[in-house]
């Protein structure tokens, strides 16, 4: 296939590839291509051959494999903090109901994108060396404990540390997204009864910490 030089002077094939924001095409097409492919097995070269430029662009942007996957990892975080900033807005502000939606959307990200979803957790651990993708990690369990945040004071609980408080309700549904991922054997996989599972523990879990206060 022929080959020209963008107006940011990386070498693009003709093809797909029309535009000049390459860091951002081999973003997206290694968003794509974990779809369908493990993270072990996927190059620099795929991400090039999927965003139809030459093997040896994507090195104009990043420095090594490890640069572009903790980039990608960082969109992933951004991704997922969307989606529940969209779920939580479906009821009002410091409602039950909207952390379950924000729950429940955390649940199905991660059961809809498992490579991603690993990738992400790996990449905010491990790749200390870029800081990007702890950095956006960290951004969004900030913006969960803002909005938890808010749903403890509307339930008389704002006395509470969010943190501490919130570890539960999270590590809930990063547990059924893990399992989703897994799908053991004796696990029901319908997403309709996780969902159900998650509104009825984090109501259960509110109520018994006011229980608990009414009673002191």
């Amino acid at each position: 296939m022929d080959s020209q030089t963008d107006e940011n002077g990386d070498e693009k094939r003709t093809g797909r590839y029309h535009h000049g924001d390459l860091k951002a095409a081999l973003i997206a097409a290694t968003l794509e291509l974990i779809k369908e492919k493990r993270v072990e097995d996927l190059s620099v070269a795929d991400a090039a051959r999927a965003a139809n430029v030459s093997s040896g662009a994507p090195y104009r942007h990043f420095k090594d494999r490890d640069e572009l996957l903790a980039h990608v990892a960082a969109a992933g975080f951004r991704e997922l903090n969307r989606r529940e900033h969209i779920a939580f807005a479906q009821h009002p502000p410091g409602s039950i109901e909207g952390l379950i939606e924000g729950g429940c959307s955390y649940m199905e990200f991660g059961a809809d994108n498992p490579e991603l979803f690993h990738l992400m957790w790996g990449a905010a651990r491990t790749l200390d060396q870029y800081d990007l993708a702890r950095q956006s990690s960290e951004a969004s369990y900030f913006s969960f404990i803002d909005m938890l945040t808010e749903t403890m004071k509307s339930e008389g609980l704002g006395h509470l540390d969010p943190h501490v408080f919130g570890a539960p309700l999270w590590a809930m549904v990063h547990g059924f997204a893990s399992l989703l991922i897994g799908k053991p054997k004796m696990f029901d996989s319908n997403r309709s009864a996780i969902r159900d599972n998650i509104a009825n523990a984090t109501r259960a879990y509110f109520s018994g910490y006011n229980d608990h206060f009414d009673k002191s």
